[in-house]
């Protein structure tokens, strides 16, 4: 009947649209703090005339090592719940194999 949903409405229909429409930044969002490397040339060594214009072949440059903050480091290790593959419990004995296709 497609009614309109009340104000106060808690229904999943509502809530997924209020958790959408909230901006939640992403963890991998870098923050004012992070800020990616770059490099930016400082002067020119060799030039060349190529293609009817003089190009910098050679410079040197001024490298900016990235920084990342605390909250956007990668821990060291993955969680916890990586590290165990499968925890079935204590180890079964052994039992003999049994023939499926015995006949009585």
């Amino acid at each position: 009947m497609r009614l309109e949903h009340a104000a106060d409405c808690a229904c999943s229909v509502c809530w997924s649209k209020a958790e959408m429409a909230r901006p939640d930044p992403c963890p991998s969002t870098p923050c004012a703090l992070c800020r990616r490397a770059s490099a930016l040339p400082i002067r020119a060594i060799k030039m060349g005339f190529v293609a009817g214009a003089w190009k910098v072949l050679l410079s040197d440059w001024a490298v900016t090592p990235a920084f990342i903050c605390e909250k956007h480091t990668p821990p060291l290790q993955p969680p916890k719940y990586w590290r165990v593959v499968q925890d079935s419990g204590p180890p079964i004995p052994s039992l003999p194999p049994v023939d499926l296709f015995y006949d009585f």
